[in-house]
């Protein structure tokens, strides 16, 4: 008894929650589709790398044209550098005061070889004339000219290279490089084509996702109303059922059997309550929605489910052309044969046109000279593999490889959704079936309940048959509810399967 207290209380905050007209908002099945695909995070996740699809492919682009680059440096050196050692710079800056003490020496020689009296070479050489004459000689202004110059070079040898400021300005173009650059735009070309095939089949999935939770709302919303007719009946014969009793035309054990199946009905209401809040909850939640959102579907306030007529044309190649998953499984298997031509442009000559600006303080173009002053080049760079111990051929192996793994799993997943279409259209002519078979049992339900309300008024039959009658009538239209809504669906799935869901 605490039990159906309990349920009651809950049945209470349900109706409350859903019967609020004046906050729901009504949506149509198209409303909840564009709603769960404008809000779905994942579907703007595959929406990003449809982006970044498209910028790889301008990326790839990139590569037909000259790459220009720039560079610059400065540099502190500790020491600078000497082309000569400090004798030889030494040398150079007195070598006009060495000529001249060398012309003094071979003076000196000259007298002490052709004089042959050793008085008369020592009275020259010692002679105050001589000696002034002597050490005259470094002031001549050839000497001096000669100690200038030398001085001049030996500055020029030692460079100042303490400061150095350097830039260069690149231009690189290629011209052959083995196939590799049209091919990775052939391949960013496909990516972005994959990208998009995965976008549609996130799409896709979401419609279905989504479809399934609008028409499971929209069944039980129909239970709902069926279970709350058929309480209602129960507590109506109930109250008739303890008048009979009061008059003695009907026992204790009909008004307990009536009151069990009153209990019964109550609880299943309460179910079905509970579990058109939850998928209501869980439909807010794929539409982007708050989960405590006030929702009406525009289906679920008919008095019955209509089913569309469908007329669904489609062929193997149909099929195989708008499928998204095939789309995408055949685009990577073009993605891996365009690998096997990068692999192999890996291992083939290259060849590239580069043209630079040289800049540099200080420079040596005039010298050594502590301005700023450049050049420019042009040439072309070539390189060719020789031998890479088989590193080349392996790759190109591993490449068909996975080419061709791509392309079985292509075949394999032919074979896979044309059996899954073939499921599906099994699958529609038995939920039409099953359409029919219950549209002729809720007939012979609504008709045998006529007879048993009929029977158990005029006292001919118990109340165990009528409860029966009234049992059947709600399984056959509950049954007939989920059979129009799996006719809706199943074609919903066919039309998935075919790639024909926009």
């Amino acid at each position: 008894m605490k039990r159906i207290l309990r349920m009651a209380v809950m049945s209470v905050m349900i109706l409350t929650a859903f019967h609020s007209v004046d906050a729901q908002q009504v949506l149509t099945l198209d409303d909840c589709r564009r709603m769960a695909l404008d809000g779905n995070k994942s579907l703007r996740i595959s929406q990003e790398g449809v982006k970044m699809a498209g910028y790889d492919k301008k990326i790839a682009r990139a590569n037909y044209f000259p790459k220009v680059s720039a560079a610059g440096t400065y540099m502190y050196n500790s020491r600078q550098l000497q082309l000569a050692s400090d004798d030889q710079l030494n040398r150079l800056e007195n070598a006009g005061t060495l000529a001249a003490q060398g012309l003094g020496n071979d003076i000196t020689q000259a007298i002490t070889n052709n004089i042959s009296s050793q008085w008369l070479q020592e009275l020259i050489i010692n002679s105050g004339a001589f000696q002034n004459m002597i050490h005259s000689l470094p002031n001549i202004g050839v000497f001096q000219t000669l100690d200038a110059i030398g001085s001049e070079v030996a500055n020029a040898l030692v460079l100042d290279t303490r400061n150095v400021t350097a830039g260069v300005v690149s231009v690189e173009e290629p011209i052959y490089v083995g196939g590799k650059i049209r091919a990775y735009n052939q391949i960013a070309s496909y990516a972005q084509d994959l990208a998009l095939s995965k976008l549609t089949t996130e799409q896709q999935d979401i419609i279905v996702t989504t479809d399934k939770a609008y028409w499971q709302i929209v069944s039980l919303a129909n239970k709902l109303k069926l279970t709350e007719n058929y309480v209602e009946l129960l507590r109506s014969m109930s109250d008739n059922i303890d008048k009979l009793v009061a008059e003695g035309m009907a026992t204790n054990a009909d008004k307990l059997s009536v009151k069990v199946k009153l209990n019964e009905g109550e609880l299943t209401l309460l179910k079905v309550q509970n579990g058109l809040m939850l998928s209501k909850m869980l439909l807010c939640q794929q539409c982007g929605l708050p989960l405590d959102s006030k929702i009406s579907l525009a289906d679920e306030s008919l008095e019955d489910v209509e089913v569309p007529t469908y007329q669904q044309e489609y062929t193997e190649d149909y099929i195989m052309q708008h499928r998204p998953e095939l789309q995408s499984l055949t685009l990577a298997t073009k993605i891996y044969d365009k690998k096997i031509k990068i692999a192999r442009s890996e291992y083939l000559p290259t060849v590239a046109l580069v043209g630079n600006y040289i800049i540099s303080n200080p420079s040596c173009f005039n010298g050594f000279q502590k301005k700023f002053g450049g050049m420019f080049n042009v040439g072309v760079v070539a390189k060719i593999p020789i031998f890479h111990f088989g590193e080349g051929a392996n790759k190109i192996r591993k490449a068909k490889s996975e080419a061709e793994a791509t392309r079985l799993k292509l075949d394999d997943t032919k074979e896979l959704i044309m059996l899954q279409v073939s499921q599906y259209e099994t699958k529609i002519k038995e939920a039409e079936s099953r359409l029919v078979m219950t549209t002729e049992k809720l007939s012979d339900a609504e008709e045998n309940l006529r007879m048993a309300t009929l029977g158990f008024d005029e006292g001919i039959i118990p109340s165990s048959t009528l409860n029966a009658a009234q049992t059947a009538w709600l399984q056959a239209h509950s049954d007939l509810i989920d059979a129009k809504i799996d006719v809706i669906m199943s074609n919903t799935y066919l039309k998935r399967a075919t790639g024909n869901l926009e």
